[in-house]
């Protein structure tokens, strides 16, 4: 689209004087294309001339001429029009198809239009780099020409993106390289082709040198972009009925709520927050001066204190666990309760019994098949108790004095059963590799049936 606008403004420069030969050609080229005579595209930024086509841009697209001519000109473009009917927009740059029809998702574009296409351009690369990187604003239109560049693990097997800015913090900048992930690589490389001025965030102004784009004018390109995505089809949900304010400060603190309270989330449907975690905290983002760690661990902390207050409400309300960690647990609840005498009829103080909780929250670890109150002394996980955070890899739910398995874990247990039954069908297991998945089958059984005597 960029292109052929600059090629269009180019050719302009060559055009001297006026030829009806190449209108006509122009016209009939259109006919020959099924495509309509250019008129207002659907943002109404099309220049016209009292509801009629765009002479301007016919002329100059033609080559017949730089300016509006009028007489015979005038009457062939409206001859074309009355056969061919209106066509918005009128640019030549295909349109992408929509996932959904498979249909163009847009009308054509128009030169004016453009800048406007290339506004929400910026803001949707903003959205892409500022939430999935962890950078501050600032950070973020701190970012050049070159920014992106890749680098290999010490083994060679590993490929990281890497992107170079100015850590701004308490009012100074200093050179600083932040690990990210491969649509924040992308989206540079977008913004790369876009008009700019060294800096990739700025806001091109017509006859002044690029400006970088204040907060202020960024959420409102933000918001530009969210009613655009409305219109469009894909709207942002509304909150208490009203559209949602999107600001710049909000990127960094929700990715770091949803790597915190939501670790098997997903971004776009693919990109794994589990993923996105690894990648920010090594490297930069996990440094002290960026803060994202410690925005991160809050987060952790007020996700950890919710998930024991809700596994707290389950013990009330009958769920017991059947792992070997589960004695300990409903113990630990059962102390609980009775100093706070929190039983039916009776309303406790909220704030004493976070406080009261807050200590097994703090090693309580959420996982898909059990929960894990980590003590490192009694651990299976790790030979060396030394750590304070249990090795998930080598967990083994169902033996482990640390493990709490209850009715919420037991669709998990299901789908692993499911999943060693379809494996055991495969052709050419040897026996070994069969006794194993057996074995596995069994001790998956054990544990759905313990979860249902739990609960009978």
């Amino acid at each position: 689209m960029r292109a052929e606008l600059t090629e269009l403004q180019a050719s302009v420069s060559e055009i001297h004087g006026l030829s009806l030969a190449r209108l006509n050609r122009y016209l009939d080229s259109l006919a020959a294309g099924g495509r309509g005579v250019p008129v207002l595209d659907g943002t109404g930024l099309q220049p016209h001339l009292a509801g009629s086509p765009a002479y301007t841009y016919i002329m100059r697209k033609s080559g017949a001429g730089r300016d509006i001519a009028g007489g015979s000109y005038d009457d062939h473009i409206v001859r074309a029009l009355e056969r061919l009917g209106p066509e918005p927009g009128g640019m030549d740059t295909p349109i992408t198809p929509h996932p959904q029809t498979g249909r163009p998702w847009r009308d054509r574009f128009s030169p004016p239009a453009v800048p406007h296409e290339e506004r929400l351009l910026r803001a949707a690369c903003y959205i892409l780099i500022a939430y999935l990187s962890g950078m501050r604003d600032s950070e973020v239109k701190e970012l050049r020409d070159g920014c992106h560049f890749t680098e290999r693990s010490t083994d060679g097997v590993v490929v990281r993106h890497k992107v170079r800015s100015q850590l701004v913090k308490g009012g100074r900048g200093a050179p600083e390289s932040w690990v990210v992930i491969e649509p924040v690589a992308q989206a540079i490389e977008v913004l790369e082709c876009l008009p700019h001025r060294d800096l990739l965030f700025c806001r091109p102004v017509a006859g002044r040198p690029y400006s970088t784009i204040s907060a202020n004018r960024m959420n409102e390109n933000l918001n530009a972009f969210r009613a655009h995505c409305a219109d469009i089809g894909f709207p942002v949900p509304d909150v208490d009925g009203e559209p949602w304010n999107l600001t710049t400060r909000q990127f960094r603190r929700t990715v770091a709520w949803h790597i915190a309270h939501r670790p098997y989330g997903t971004v776009a449907g693919m990109v794994q927050y589990k993923h996105l975690s690894v990648a920010m905290f090594e490297g930069y983002a996990g440094t002290s001066p960026s803060g994202f760690r410690a925005e991160v661990a809050a987060e952790e902390a007020l996700a950890r204190l919710a998930d024991i207050v809700e596994r707290y409400d389950d013990y009330k309300a009958g769920v017991r666990s059947t792992a070997p960690g589960g004695a300990w647990t409903d113990n630990e609840f059962a102390r609980v309760q009775e100093e706070l005498q929190d039983f039916p009829g009776r309303v406790v103080d909220e704030r004493r019994l976070h406080a009261m909780l807050k200590t097994s929250a703090h090693t309580l670890h959420v996982g898909t098949l059990n929960d894990c109150y980590y003590q490192p002394e009694t651990a299976l996980c790790r030979t060396a108790g030394t750590e304070d955070r249990p090795l998930l890899n080598n967990c083994r739910p169902e033996r482990c004095a640390n493990s709490t398995i209850t009715t919420r874990h037991r669709p998990a247990w299901e789908a692993a059963r499911s999943d060693t039954e379809r494996a055991l069908t495969f052709v050419g297991l040897s026996d070994l590799q069969r006794t194993a998945l057996r074995g596995h089958t069994s001790d998956i059984i054990r544990v759905i049936e313990g979860i249902d005597r739990a609960h009978s």
